[in-house]
């Protein structure tokens, strides 16, 4: 755990007093960052990227069931029989899985036999009959499964592959032969290759609402997942080309002017929902640099350009507006997107041959790693809060934030930082316990080890 263990409301009136995020190296009482080393500048970022992956498995991972869990009922848990009640369903299972890969991409041999336990644990989410992973735990009949969920199994699965194919040869074979059956099986054959609309759907249940939306989030993510298997080597024609389309498709129907990534097509009236999320931009960025990688085509480099430049821009739809002091803005949505865009731009960064570009998305993504120990770290235990907005997690937090900014505004409490028990759904949001989640403790850990990986530019 932490170093940092104190009273959370004096830590926090503290840092607001001192006008300025700490930032990690600070913390630790390293000299100014402008005269350290690149490796001494970013090292930090891996050893609170490995706390926080080690704290998550420590809190959350229950070997009995197999699976993780959480220690009340919370955000993404479900209330089931006592082994497997307060259990997390798929998507935050993933992100705490590839946490412990970006460990083992910086470290390897570490983190393999972490890896394969969980990967064991995640197939009692495998429907063979759909060759899908479901929302929540497989039975009989449940088609509760989702193109945005599934393409990330492709994508973490590959990456697993990659990381451990010298130190873990034999799962690593397990690894990658997952992920070409759930994307040739799945999401192959669920995308819409027409034009009315076309695009991948969310999910596969007709039952479930909202299914037929064409969302960035399932159709990026399909991208990125065709690009991850070429690059290992699976199908790489074929996979290279149907990526590209899925990716063309995308920025024709829901790329802003901005640059910037819209939510979706809702079902029916296919009318674009513009709300613009960190992930939206950052997985489409991605897959464009990994396109680029495969074929050396200049239009995708530009395309991942061009989306960088929008996702960097404070006055932009992706910054919190409410704050007027531009040099202050962060992102305005939660931890668990935020990594995505981070991982998009530190391609961007690692790739682009104009330099300013390059050196405005490694600041970018550092100070807003910055911003997120700095402000989202809660000292009394370790873990991290969901938002980037301090206003939407409690009083203390909308404290910090109004002598930070030197601003007024309301709180907004968001009823995802507390507690789901059944006792405290009758009280105010704001009575309720606050919780920390693994949701949003693995997409923090997975931004410091993706910070911990910037270039020299930063």
């Amino acid at each position: 755990m932490s170093n940092f263990i104190l009273n959370r409301r004096e830590f926090i009136t503290w840092l607001a007093a001192s006008g300025a995020a700490i930032g990690l190296a600070d913390r630790a009482g390293a000299k100014a960052m402008s005269n350290k080393s690149v490796h001494d500048r970013f090292a930090p970022f891996a050893v609170e990227g490995a706390r926080l992956t080690d704290a998550c498995m420590q809190r959350f991972w229950d070997g009995k069931a197999n699976m993780f869990r959480a220690p009340v009922l919370s955000s993404e848990t479900v209330s089931s029989d006592a082994l497997h009640d307060r259990g997390y369903t798929l998507w935050p299972s993933l992100i705490t899985l590839h946490c412990l890969i970006e460990g083992e991409k910086q470290n390897p041999g570490v983190y393999t036999k972490q890896i394969a336990t969980v990967y064991d644990g995640l197939q009692q989410y495998y429907n063979p009959g759909i060759h899908a992973y479901t929302a929540w735990l497989n039975f009989p009949g449940n088609l509760d499964a989702y193109y945005d969920d599934n393409s990330w199994v492709v994508i973490i699965f590959v990456e697993a592959y990659l990381a451990c194919r010298e130190n873990d040869p034999e799962n690593s074979v397990r690894y990658l032969q997952s992920a070409k059956d759930t994307m040739a099986n799945y999401i192959v054959k669920g995308y819409d290759a027409s034009s009315h609309p076309g695009g991948m759907p969310w999910g596969s249940d007709p039952a479930k609402p909202n299914t037929s939306d064409r969302g960035t989030s399932s159709t990026a993510g399909s991208a990125l997942a065709a690009m991850m298997l070429a690059r290992a080597g699976v199908e790489r024609d074929f996979y290279t080309q149907w990526g590209h389309g899925v990716l063309n498709w995308l920025t024709s129907n829901l790329m802003d002017t901005d640059g910037l990534i819209m939510d979706a097509l809702e079902g029916s009236s296919w009318k674009v929902r513009r709300i613009k999320y960190t992930y939206n931009t950052g997985v489409p960025m991605r897959a464009y640099i990994e396109h680029y990688r495969l074929t050396g085509s200049r239009e995708s480099l530009g395309m991942a350009e061009k989306m960088a430049k929008g996702a960097l821009d404070v006055n932009g739809q992706l910054f919190d507006q409410t704050v007027h002091d531009p040099a202050k803005r962060a992102y305005w949505d939660q931890n668990y997107f935020v990594h995505y865009l981070a991982d998009g731009l530190l391609q961007v960064a690692q790739t682009s041959r104009n330099k300013s570009l390059a050196a405005a998305a490694s600041d970018t993504v550092y100070r807003n790693a910055n911003y997120a120990h700095s402000y989202l770290f809660d000292p009394s235990d370790g873990f991290y809060w969901r938002n980037w907005r301090l206003y939407a997690i409690s009083d203390v937090e909308l404290d910090v934030w109004q002598k930070w900014t030197g601003q007024q505004t309301n709180s907004e409490y968001d009823a995802s930082e507390r507690s789901q028990e059944a006792a405290y759904q009758s009280l105010s949001v704001k009575d309720r316990p606050l919780v920390k989640t693994m949701l949003a403790n693995a997409g923090a850990a997975r931004l410091f080890w993706l910070a911990s990986r910037l270039p020299n530019s930063a």
